[in-house]
């Protein structure tokens, strides 16, 4: 069990009956939140249709990290997508932070956010070169960086944690009190041309939002595909990292929490073809890399929480978020980054739907 799922309740009824709505949101993750939130803020009446529960697959599954940018480093991205593009996706990351900063505190949402930065370390020389260029760079762009050549580490000093299950049910309640209806325990079977299926009734809607990530090939043919991910956490230790980390290309990633437990999750490069699909079940390989780690860093505080996730990853890393079918919208595909891409897209999509623009739509358009 996921340590961010410790305690929680569900709190929203299953969908009883028919129903109608402005827009009906198939997902109740941090994407389909945000949106619900946005529209409801500028006077539509969404609906969210959640499978499980309020922030329980996804969103409540992964480290809670609130880091800018993609996974590759600025200069593989610059690469992979054009120098210009790399800096505007930074850029929309870097809005999301302070989207997070400033609903968290509208709303006062507790959701022990922190603002410590993040230390991304090179695995190699080649990574490294590319890390220390990368933080030049966005350097010049205004970020505050700071870089240690001897421990090939560069530290974003804006770079922010989270406990995502508070925050995702927080905002949620957000919306809830700007109008938006929520229902668990509610799966959809079809979405279509405003109509949403569930087994306890169906919701008439001008539009429908999928914001179903590594599901929404359940519902409609999908580019974005599976994939597992995992963790552990620890029970509280004296204090060994000063700030969230990722290193070695954004496979190894960890954190300690205030009260000194300490999360640790990735090494899917180990198991590479064993670690697709949905089940969300930990294997032996990947957390014997986990312990590892701990074990060098001289960490042995009792392992409390073992966990996997399903990522939805898209074909280059970057979400999907616009019109796709008739009154058919989708936001997902975040490829293990939905903190960092979520609220943003959703603000994207909320635009879209309201059939307004959005300067960055062109780079998450569903269909390039």
């Amino acid at each position: 069990m996921s340590l961010w799922l410790d305690g929680v309740q569900r709190s929203y009824p299953r969908l009883d009956g028919d129903a109608e709505a402005d827009v009906a949101i198939v997902g109740g993750g941090i994407a389909g939140i945000a949106t619900a939130y946005f529209l409801a803020k500028s006077g539509a009446r969404p609906i969210v249709l959640e499978g499980r529960g309020v922030a329980e697959a996804a969103s409540g599954r992964n480290a809670g990290f609130l880091l800018a940018g993609v996974a590759e480093n600025f200069v593989a991205a610059s690469r992979r997508y054009g120098a210009e593009n790399a800096l505007r996706i930074w850029k929309l990351t870097r809005h999301t932070q302070e989207l997070v900063r400033a609903l968290v505190a509208e709303h006062a949402i507790d959701c022990e956010l922190r603002w410590n930065g993040s230390d991304q370390i090179a695995g190699d020389e080649e990574e490294w070169r590319e890390v220390a260029e990368s933080a030049r760079l966005l350097s010049a762009q205004g970020a505050s960086v700071s870089i240690a050549a001897g421990a090939k580490t560069v530290t974003y000093a804006e770079d922010g944690e989270i406990h995502p299950v508070r925050w995702v049910r927080g905002l949620a309640a957000a919306a809830v009190r700007l109008g938006a209806r929520i229902h668990e325990d509610t799966t959809v079977r079809s979405a279509w041309d405003g109509r949403a299926v569930t087994d306890n009734g169906t919701v008439s809607a001008g539009a429908i939002v999928l914001c179903t990530n590594a599901y929404t090939s359940h519902l409609v043919p999908s580019r974005v595909r599976p994939v597992r991910g995992q963790m552990l956490a620890t029970a509280p230790t004296a204090q060994v990292f000063a700030r969230p980390a990722y290193a070695k290309r954004g496979y190894q990633y960890w954190r300690q929490r205030v009260d000194g437990r300490v999360l640790v999750g990735g090494w899917r490069d180990m198991a590479v073809d064993e670690e697709v699909g949905e089940e969300e079940r930990t294997t032996t390989g990947v957390q014997s890399h986990l312990e590892a780690f701990l074990h060098e860093h001289g960490i042995d505080a009792p392992i409390t929480h073992r966990w996997a996730g399903t990522m939805g990853f898209s074909h280059d890393a970057l979400p999907y978020v616009g019109h796709t079918g008739p009154r058919l919208f989708v936001c997902g595909g975040f490829t293990g980054h939905g903190m960092a891409f979520g609220p943003a897209s959703a603000e994207i999509v909320a635009s879209l739907i309201r059939g307004g623009s959005h300067p960055d739509a062109d780079l998450f358009d569903p269909s390039r």
